[in-house]
């Protein structure tokens, strides 16, 4: 079968759409095939577009910044596609190329002369049910505004605290360098399969957590007069009432990225540090 390129662009971002656009005829006059995304096929003139949750390919190119990239993974409906993730965005912790390097760094993919590595990602329950998988973090917050929650954290189903606060943030070590970063968590070497459990300003002094991804955690509301909000990458969004049981494992599946650079050691810490030294 011919190999096919699926494409996605950040759509508020005129800039990403024209360089999408431009890819995906440069891509074609070299006789591969590609699928955009919908609204990219649409805006970009390209014919045909599939939704998202559609998008089957051999590789998938983002075009935006980790925005783009969190959505994609959270929408495909093969979770292990490999994606190249090109760089519109600002900070860009997960893009691995600017836009002028795309098409060769597609080309070098199908030669087999790239890395694929792979990130862990969240699998979120709720009351039993799979309902999404977040590559970043989840969120648990109050649903009303000035209103501390009552929470409980089990691992494993067993008791490990109970605190009040605005909430908590379970990230994975690729998103200790978003959310959880700014509400005090640590950096964590994105190699290292952990939960990373920080508080939102936390009643008492709590320190962030980090957990082994061979257990579960559990978050339950001990107030029931509380509303929660659960939020996946910021995307996904739920209601979390005292009756309803939140379970995060480990997903099943990963992210898989493709890199056309050597692996540096401590990947996030080093992006981290590049963004903060060009005023990001």
């Amino acid at each position: 079968m011919p190999f096919k390129v699926g494409l996605v662009s950040r759509l508020d971002d005129q800039r990403a759409l024209d360089v999408a656009t431009n890819l995906a005829r440069q891509l074609r006059k070299k006789g591969i095939s590609v699928a955009a995304e919908l609204e990219l096929a649409r805006r970009g003139r390209l014919g045909g577009g599939k939704d998202l949750s559609g998008l089957r390919s051999d590789l998938i190119v983002t075009v935006g910044g980790d925005g783009t990239v969190l959505k994609t993974c959270m929408s495909i409906p093969d979770p292990e596609t490999p994606i190249l993730a090109v760089n519109m965005g600002r900070r860009g912790y997960l893009t691995e190329v600017e836009p002028g390097q795309a098409q060769r760094a597609v080309g070098l993919f199908m030669k087999g002369k790239c890395r694929l590595e792979k990130r862990a990602k969240l699998a979120v329950y709720l009351d039993g049910t799979h309902v999404v998988e977040a590559l970043n973090e989840l969120v648990v917050s109050s649903g009303s505004p000035s209103k501390m929650l009552d929470l409980q954290l089990f691992v494993n189903a067993e008791p490990f605290l109970e605190f009040r606060g605005d909430g908590l943030i379970v990230s994975t070590a690729t998103g200790s360098t978003a959310y959880a970063l700014s509400a005090g968590g640590p950096v964590v070497d994105s190699s290292v399969d952990a939960f990373v459990v920080t508080f939102i300003c936390p009643l008492e002094s709590l320190r962030p957590t980090v957990v082994s991804m061979d257990r579960s955690l559990s978050i339950q509301l001990t107030n029931p007069r509380l509303r929660a909000l659960v939020v996946a990458d910021g995307r996904f969004q739920r209601e979390l009432t005292q009756d309803v049981k939140l379970i995060i494992r480990k997903a099943q599946h990963s992210a898989v990225f493709v890199r056309i650079r050597p692996a540096p050691p401590l990947r996030s810490l080093m992006r981290l540090r590049e963004t903060e030294q060009a005023g990001l």
